[in-house]
């Protein structure tokens, strides 16, 4: 069934287009559910903006949950399939929500964990996180849900450079290659050596006019991954994991 869901950003300044998840809602309209998810760990909505009065931020937003959901009471009104629109048109100022529509067959309360686990991933504690392999399977399912044909790397398929070594690439989607990217606190040793042979693969295949699109897990953001985004920038085209599932809507 078609299903909606909105990610609350919250933006202190829109010159600068800086933003921060701070909740999520799912729409159900088939079967008349929806329900909001907030942050709880407001400490990192004062490092992301210091100036910001975080007690007054979390009443409002904690009013707005309220207000959305007093829908559940309202039968007639779950089952527009418009109304996250609806609820959401006249926020403008500091906050914007982001609609996405997907086709889904999982279970309400399955894909809000979901979608909390990627959208509002710091709180969770580090061993409750979307492991790589859980973002991978979501990733597929997404792919599936919108009728996108991608190929696994497999035996099939495997992807040689000019000098016959393997290039282990993720995913191929039309013409384009994908790998993806995960960076996380405890593997940053080796991340240079890595991010050097993934520069050099994808080199050698724009030689051979192929192309290779990273696609990073950004959700850790610091001085030390923005080098590493910008290098791999350099030589590749380089899209977060969101950017990567709007771009395939």
């Amino acid at each position: 069934m078609k299903v909606k869901f909105a990610i609350l950003k919250y933006i202190p300044n829109f010159e600068r287009n800086e933003k921060i998840n701070i909740g999520i809602i799912l729409h159900y309209p088939d079967t008349k559910q929806l329900d909001m998810e907030l942050i709880n760990k407001w400490q990192r909505v004062k490092s992301f903006d210091d100036e910001v009065d975080v007690s007054f931020l979390k009443d409002y937003v904690s009013d707005l949950k309220k207000e959305f959901t007093s829908n559940l009471f309202n039968q007639e009104s779950l089952s527009n399939p418009f109304l996250l629109e609806d609820l959401t048109k006249y926020f403008v100022n500091k906050f914007i929500f982001e609609i996405h529509e997907i086709i889904s067959e999982t279970p309400f309360n399955e894909l809000l964990t979901y979608l909390k686990k990627i959208y509002l991933y710091y709180d969770f504690s580090k061993n409750e996180r979307t492991t790589e392999r859980e973002t991978k399977i979501l990733l597929e399912r997404f792919l599936l849900e919108k009728n996108i044909v991608y190929e696994r790397r497999g035996s099939k398929n495997t992807l040689h450079e000019k000098y016959g070594n393997t290039i282990n690439f993720d995913y191929k989607i039309g013409d384009s290659y994908y790998k993806l990217i995960f960076l996380t606190e405890d593997n940053y040793n080796g991340y240079v050596a890595m991010l050097k042979m993934w520069i050099m693969n994808s080199v050698l295949l724009k030689e051979e006019g192929k192309k290779m699109i990273f696609v990073l897990d950004d959700l850790i953001k610091n001085e030390r991954t923005n080098s590493y985004k910008h290098m791999l920038e350099d030589y590749a085209k380089v899209i977060t994991l969101q950017e990567f599932m709007m771009e395939k809507k």
